[in-house]
C-alpha cells in the first residue's frame, strides 16, 4: 500500500494555500515517515493521475466551515458527505469530489485547516501567521495518529 500526502490549495489566494505552506514547513518530518508528498495546488487532474487504486492518502487543504481560523479538522475520506466535499473548497473541482467522479477507491483522511482570509495575495493572513507553528504541530499530531493506526 502506497501512502501519499496531497497538499492542496491556491498559493496566490492567501489562506487558501495554507495546506501547501504547512506541508512545505514540515517536509523533513514527513519524509521520515515513508510517505510520498505531492504538492497538488489546484490541479485535480494531476493529483488524480497520481492516485492508484487502494492507495492510502492524506489530503491537506483549507476549509471554510465557520470554525476558528487555524483550527484543524480531520475526517476519514469515506465518511465525508457530498455537502462537505463541495463546501470546503473554492477550487474548480476539489480532489475529494474527483475521487468520486473518477471512481477511485482509496482509504485515507482529509485534514482541513480553517482559513481567515481568502483574497488575492501570496502571504497568509495575520491570524494564520500568528498561529502557524501551532497549526503545523496540530497537523503533525493528526498525521502521526493516523499513520500509527
Amino acid at each position: 500500500m502506497n501512502k501519499k500526502i496531497f497538499a492542496i490549495g491556491n498559493p496566490i489566494m492567501r489562506d487558501d494555500g495554507i495546506g501547501i505552506v504547512v506541508v512545505e514547513e514540515i517536509l523533513d518530518w514527513l519524509e521520515q515517515r515513508n510517505v510520498e508528498i505531492i504538492i497538488g495546488e489546484t490541479d485535480t487532474d494531476y493529483c488524480m493521475n497520481l492516485i492508484e487504486h487502494d492507495d492510502f492518502i492524506l489530503i491537506i487543504d483549507a476549509t471554510y466551515l465557520n470554525n476558528k481560523p487555524g483550527s484543524v479538522t480531520t475526517c476519514p475520506i469515506r465518511e465525508l458527505n457530498d455537502d462537505y466535499k463541495s463546501l470546503h473548497s473554492q477550487h474548480e473541482m476539489s480532489l475529494l469530489k474527483g475521487l468520486t467522479m473518477y471512481g477511485k477507491k482509496v482509504n485515507g483522511y482529509f485534514i482541513g485547516i480553517e482559513v481567515d482570509n481568502i483574497q488575492f495575495g501570496c502571504e497568509l493572513s495575520q491570524n494564520l501567521r500568528i498561529e502557524f507553528k501551532s497549526i503545523c504541530e496540530k497537523v503533525k499530531a493528526e498525521i502521526k495518529k493516523i499513520l500509527e493506526e
